[in-house]
């Protein structure tokens, strides 16, 4: 296989930006990023940061032809972008749920998003999307030697790989009819509530969240078509399915991973204002730096001059003395 030097670029700027969307978030002051919403973000954004960079070594591996002599290497970057996918959907379902709170539940929202509720959900997150897949810590991986003497990675031992598709099919199928559902009730409620008086309106009341939630899920279908359709393929054995399938793979887990942080950015303007006010407040820094710096080169420079007269004027009088 050719490297795709062009993926490889875009997923190393994805991963850059994807960072700093985060970074903002974390380090953010303001209140609107300490709530339920952005706790969730920021806890799947980590994951999908690992997925991004594990995804980017597995098609590296596959381009490259890295071979066997890494297998110990690409085992856990396998689990990482199986259960970072599953991270992902937990995230997704947290966050239209919350959602969906913010607007039926609006005065007991406070009440059911506590820090301590959110730090258990976030946790409980993690440890199933792990827990699910540890068993690939000690898989078989099996190898094809090319006649061209490469090697490329094929997939897991024949049991192990039925497992994890069907984990995967299986998640994936749940999250799309919990997904339509939540959705459904979440729209729903959006247009009861725009039909009340305004003065009835709360700030959770975001629709640009909503939509967030929608664009993310969209293209989170995308990679629960994939993954179903991998399922299949690998239980009736369709190896010709299966290898169209992996070409289309890592183009559309990028898709569905860049979403997350470009929709936001799109539709909340308070991470807007958040990320053009670090730049402001760089830009004033540099000012000063550079203010501070010019202040003293002057002050060095009239410094010396002054020292250079005077030396001037010592040396003069010397001179006259000595004559």
């Amino acid at each position: 296989m050719v490297h795709n030097v062009t993926q490889t670029v875009i997923e190393g700027l994805l991963v850059f930006f994807y960072l700093y969307v985060l970074f903002i978030i974390i380090i953010s002051k303001a209140k609107t990023f300490k709530n339920a919403f952005y706790s969730i973000f920021v806890a799947s954004g980590i994951t999908d940061v690992a997925s991004l960079l594990a995804g980017c070594y597995l098609r590296l591996n596959q381009e490259l032809s890295l071979g066997e002599d890494l297998q110990d290497i690409t085992r856990y970057f396998l689990l990482t972008t199986h259960a970072a996918l599953i991270s992902h959907l937990i995230g997704n379902m947290l966050i239209t749920i919350n959602r969906y709170s913010a607007l039926r539940h609006l005065h007991r929202y406070d009440l059911i998003w506590t820090r301590k509720n959110v730090f258990i959900a976030v946790i409980v997150q993690y440890a199933v999307s792990f827990a699910l897949f540890a068993h690939i810590t000690v898989a078989k991986l099996i190898y094809v030697h090319n006649k061209d003497g490469t090697v490329n990675l094929k997939s897991y031992e024949v049991h192990i790989e039925m497992i994890v598709r069907l984990t995967l099919g299986g998640a994936c199928t749940i999250y799309v009819i919990l997904s339509i559902i939540l959705d459904a009730k979440l729209f729903v409620e959006w247009k009861r509530i725009s039909k009340m008086d305004a003065s009835s309106k709360h700030r959770h009341h975001d629709k640009r969240l909503l939509m967030h939630t929608t664009v993310v899920f969209l293209c989170t279908l995308l990679m629960c078509i994939v993954q179903l359709s991998k399922a299949v393929a690998t239980f009736f054995d369709i190896n010709a399915l299966n290898i169209w399938l992996i070409m289309q793979y890592y183009w559309i887990n990028d898709l569905m991973l860049s979403a997350s942080p470009f929709s936001l950015l799109l539709l909340s303007s308070d991470l807007r204002h958040e990320i053009a006010n670090s730049f402001r407040s760089k830009k004033v820094e540099n000012t000063t730096i550079i203010s501070a710096v010019t202040r003293t080169n002057r002050t060095t420079v009239v410094r010396k001059f002054r020292a250079m007269i005077s030396l001037f004027v010592h040396v003069c009088i010397l001179f006259d003395m000595d004559l």
